[in-house]
């Protein structure tokens, strides 16, 4: 199985005409889409997942780990969902790694 993967690191939702030409793309090249997002409209979740994708939701903005008091400069001043973890939490990779099962 091959996926088309899509990263969005920042605070606001991507473009959703940008959204539909990648679930096109991936679907004429015959892949599976996966977005890996800070937040995602439920209602793209669910037009994503009718399309056989998957959208991995992070909930923060991710900064280098090196930058970890600027993020909680940022979250704490400016109220806003932002983090610099070393690693992802291992039940984000396991919300993936059930999806792929799944559908292997």
């Amino acid at each position: 199985m091959f996926y088309g993967v899509e990263v969005k690191n920042t605070l606001n939702y991507m473009d959703y005409g940008e959204f539909k030409i990648k679930i096109q793309l991936c679907k004429a090249l015959d892949i599976r889409q996966v977005f890996v997002v800070r937040m995602f409209p439920k209602s793209w979740i669910k037009e994503l997942n009718d399309q056989g994708g998957f959208a991995l939701i992070l909930k923060y903005q991710l900064y280098p780990w090196t930058h970890r008091d600027l993020a909680r400069r940022v979250s704490e001043g400016l109220d806003l969902p932002v983090d610099a973890p070393k690693a992802l939490e291992s039940g984000t990779m396991d919300r993936f790694l059930r999806w792929h099962q799944k559908n292997l």
